[in-house]
């Protein structure tokens, strides 16, 4: 008896379905090879399957080679041939074939006039609650509406007010007390604690006394110290120009008086030398 496997039992469904018997046969090569005949006028067809199954492609592969052999011998697959589907009877049709029951002119009219009376009967409803609800619409007054205040900024808000030097405040209150966020609250501690301006333990703050002795001298914009730079040439130069004036004027006042008349020769005015 010759080897199956998957690929085997897939060949042999395939044309159990269609009514072949097939043959197996174990080749020298250690393949197994499949044969059947459709009809004794036919010739025998014959597909070869390796012992091994490499993965699900060789299985799809081995139903396509024996369809094709089928097709091939004019056998119609049975995959391919459905039954006709029998033409549904419409809703309408079964509808209109039923038995209608067919009431006199007279009932007819009576059931019109009562479904007439119902109707109008709902319209005056109607017309009543409209009437109302437009009185209502008329007389409502809107509310006015409140305008949310803008959340103020957090910049705005020294958390150095709400912290004290002589007691400790603990850090789960701050965001109840100064309305803002946690992180912004760990933000601000951070940035206090880096300038050496608060003492944080075991989630308890508290600010540092401040340092009298060492005064930080206050960081001046570069325009503000060219500014202040110019003034003070400006000033020394004042004082220098007041100082040299009074010298020159006490110097003037100082210096001898000339006289505007002619110095004359004692010879020439009749003098006698001795």
């Amino acid at each position: 008896m010759a080897y199956q496997n998957e690929l085997t039992e897939v060949a042999i469904n395939e044309l159990k379905a269609h009514g072949i018997r097939p043959q197996l046969r174990d080749t020298n090569g250690g393949h197994i090879e499949i044969a059947w005949q459709v009809v004794p006028e036919k010739e025998v067809r014959k597909i070869v399957v390796a012992k091994t199954t490499s993965d699900w492609r060789s299985r799809m592969n081995t139903r396509a080679d024996v369809r094709r052999l089928l097709r091939a011998d004019n056998v119609s697959l049975k995959m391919s041939t459905d039954k006709p589907k029998k033409p549904e009877k419409l809703k309408v049709e079964q509808a209109l074939s039923l038995p209608v029951e067919v009431l006199p002119i007279p009932d007819q009219v009576a059931a019109m006039r009562g479904e007439m009376a119902d109707l109008a009967e709902l319209v005056v409803r109607l017309v009543k609650i409209v009437t109302g609800v437009r009185d209502t619409i008329s007389t409502y007054v809107p509310k006015p509406v409140e305008v949310k205040l803008a959340p103020a900024s957090s910049r705005s808000i020294k958390l150095v007010e709400y912290l004290a030097h002589d007691r400790w405040t603990n850090i789960d209150t701050l965001p109840r007390d100064t309305g803002l966020k946690p992180e912004q609250i760990k933000l601000k501690l951070q940035y206090l604690k880096t300038h050496d301006e608060v003492e944080i333990f075991r989630g308890q703050v508290k600010l540092k006394p401040p340092k009298q002795d060492e005064v930080k001298p206050k960081k001046l914009h570069w325009k503000t110290a060219q500014k202040i730079a110019r003034e003070e040439a400006e000033r020394a130069a004042k004082e220098k120009a007041a100082a040299k004036k009074p010298a020159k004027v006490a110097a003037k006042k100082k210096g001898p008086k000339t006289s505007s008349a002619v110095v004359v020769p004692a010879f020439l005015n009749g003098a006698t030398a001795t």
